[in-house]
């Protein structure tokens, strides 16, 4: 494949996981203003499904040997492997099994951003935000340290659910993220623009108001919670699957909380196209500084750190001349455009 292609290929494939993580930030704390700092707590819960369940379902269903099932993680590569050789000839059951592991992890996502806004959801805004910061770490100490779940340190191989595509399967990763994306996008724009998306508006901007109407503010946050959950495990199971990989290290806090925060500022709070166009300056800048690190070496510091650099003088640039990111929130439209023209007729 040619190598532009590859390139743009997996930009592509790491815009879509951040993308979608992203929309599920913007929808807690630009729709519903809930400060989730715990964001990596349900990326890690997806992808860790990821990691778990495809290589145990495809291991019975392949007869794979008792003596290598029973230290999955201890011999990950070698029944990946395995797995791998007979998913060539099946490419309908490498789709199944990744949309039943997806779906699987969105249900363990929501689970876990129902539990964790259980101690949390009644507090104010700057107390939320510390209990979800501290709440965001669990998952990662537990995984880290619990070796047959995911390998601790060492992770696990997950099965290639697209390697029956062969060298295709880069372009397949993508036509399949493009979709997940049209349709969260679809489905998300319907629910911001319906009577429950003024409510959460509602309750972000002013929750005593909101409550005097009769508004039960505590449920709706925790919805929020739930429902913002349930899209970062999805983003986690894209990021596992793509990677056929599952790490425990390489899910930590500034990676999954605090860079998508930046992105989501940088973009505009409450704009589904802001938050798309600030992780796609994002994602662009990361991937063009690691593909050009070596032309790089007359800086005084390491290279690595330069995205970070840039980023940072961005989001305070943007911060203090456009606090509201590179789109702002527009208003909200109940009514279709042709009948609002009609009614202005």
């Amino acid at each position: 494949m040619n190598i532009f292609i590859l390139f743009v290929v997996d930009l592509f494939a790491l815009f879509s996981v951040y993308l979608v993580l992203n929309l599920a930030l913007n929808f807690q704390l630009g729709y519903g203003g809930v400060p989730n700092f715990g964001l990596v707590l349900s990326f890690t819960g997806g992808a860790m499904v990821m990691g778990w369940l495809p290589i145990r379902i495809l291991g019975w269903l392949f007869k794979i040997p008792e003596s290598l099932m029973s230290n999955v993680a201890g011999n990950s590569s070698i029944i990946a492997s395995i797995i791998n050789t007979n998913l060539q000839t099946n490419p309908l059951l490498g789709l199944g099994i990744l949309i039943i592991t997806l779906i699987l992890g969105m249900a363990f996502g929501a689970f876990l951003g129902f539990i964790s806004s259980l101690p949390a959801i009644r507090l104010k805004s700057d107390y939320l935000a510390i209990s979800l910061l501290a709440l965001g770490v669990i998952l990662y100490y537990i995984g880290l340290n619990y070796f047959p779940l995911v390998g601790g340190t060492l992770g696990v191989v997950v099965p290639d659910l697209y390697t029956y595509f062969g060298i295709n399967r880069y372009i397949i990763v993508t036509v399949i993220f493009f979709i997940i994306i049209v349709l969260l996008i679809y489905i998300l724009t319907l629910i911001v623009n319906s009577p429950y998306g003024r409510v959460l508006r509602a309750m972000r901007d002013n929750e005593i108001a909101a409550s005097s109407m009769g508004k039960n503010v505590i449920k709706i946050r925790m919805q929020s919670m739930v429902i913002g959950s349930m899209i970062a495990a999805l983003a986690g199971g894209m990021y596992a699957s793509y990677n056929a990989y599952f790490g425990i290290a390489g899910y930590d806090m500034s990676s999954w909380t605090f860079i998508p925060w930046l992105m989501v500022l940088f973009g505009g709070l409450a704009n589904n196209y802001g938050v798309i166009l600030g992780t796609f300056i994002y994602v662009t800048l990361e991937k063009l500084i690691a593909y050009f690190q070596y032309n790089l070496t007359f800086l005084p510091f390491n290279v690595i750190w330069l995205q970070y650099i840039l980023l940072g003088f961005l989001v305070l640039i943007i911060l203090i001349y456009r606090p509201k990111g590179l789109l702002p929130e527009k208003p909200s439209q109940t009514l279709s455009k042709n009948k609002v023209k009609e009614l202005k007729s």
